[in-house]
């Protein structure tokens, strides 16, 4: 009967993965200048959300 190949399990003490090993958001560079596109991008979000915030006012909380 062949051997039972053993699972690696790296774990930090509580049954959880240990994820340190990735790149946060913090290790990424923030560009110099935003582009015309990011420029735009940011004010679309910005207005997306005042949007949801006055919805949400208006209806109550959402569920997504």
């Amino acid at each position: 009967m062949p051997k039972k190949k053993e699972t690696t399990q790296i774990s930090n003490g509580n049954g959880l993965r240990d994820y340190s090993h990735l790149p946060r958001a913090k290790d990424f560079k923030k560009p110099e200048k935003l582009t015309d596109l990011q420029k735009e991008l940011k004010k679309a979000t910005s207005e997306a959300l005042k949007a949801l915030e006055e919805e949400e006012k208006k209806y109550g909380i959402s569920v997504a």
